[in-house]
Order: C-alpha cells, then structure tokens, then sequence
C-alpha cells in the first residue's frame, strides 16, 4: 500500500488551503485525507482530479462551515467521514451545515469529540472502531 501525495500543486502562503491531501487504497477501500483543506481548495483538487472518489473521507478543516462542500461531497461519493475536532472546542467544529450535508447524502460520520481516537484494522478487509 501507498499514499500519493495530490495537493498542494504550487507554493501557497501556509494558509489551511496549503494542506497536503493524502489519497490511498487499501484492501479495497479508498482514503482521502485533506488536512485542514477548504472550499477553494476542494475546488482546486477537484479540476486536477476530475474522476477522484474516496470511500473514506478525513473531512477538511474539522468539520469547518468552509469545508465538505457539496460539490466535493457530491465528487467522490464517499460513505465515511472522519471528523477530527476537539470536545466542547471554541470554534464549535463540526459546523452543523457541514454535518447536514454529510446526512444528506448518506455518509456515515465518526467524531473524534464524540467517539474518541478513531481506528481502522484489518487483514483481509477493514473495520473501523473508537477507543475513548
């Protein structure tokens, strides 16, 4: 297994747009890791990768109002979303627009505010489990 780095595809100024974005496959699943990746951001990988599908999205930018548009979400179709955010946080990620739009289409979410550390292992196929 491997991961392919995707994006940044230029110098940028250090902003959350800057994120390096993580694409891997592994015993048949897809994963897609955004770092702290937004809108504009979504929207620059998507016209550099324009057949990009990912089963198991780490969501940009813990679940931030600017993150997970319905584009991107629409784009790769995932059915997994993985939402780093500290409990009670002051920046109160994930946004609940964000989270509307996860529900909308079907995507299972798991939060580390509410699930605790997030784990995936397997030999043959994957499981998925939360340890607090």
């Amino acid at each position: 297994s491997k991961l392919q780095v995707l994006y940044p595809n230029k110098v940028g100024d250090g902003g959350n747009n800057d994120s390096i974005v993580l694409y891997g496959k592994l015993l048949g699943s897809s994963f897609l890791f955004t770092g702290d990746l937004e809108k504009e951001g979504e929207e620059e990988l998507m016209a550099s990768y324009p057949n990009l599908k990912a089963g198991i999205l780490k969501a940009g930018h813990h679940g931030s109002k600017g993150s997970s548009s319905e584009a991107f979400l629409d784009q790769l179709q995932p059915s997994l979303a993985l939402v780093s955010a500290g409990e009670n946080n002051r920046y109160k990620h994930p946004n609940d627009e964000t989270l509307k739009r996860f529900k909308e289409r079907h995507i299972k979410v798991l939060r580390t505010d509410q699930n605790g550390a997030i784990r995936f292992k397997g030999w043959f196929k994957w499981s998925s489990e939360t340890v607090r």
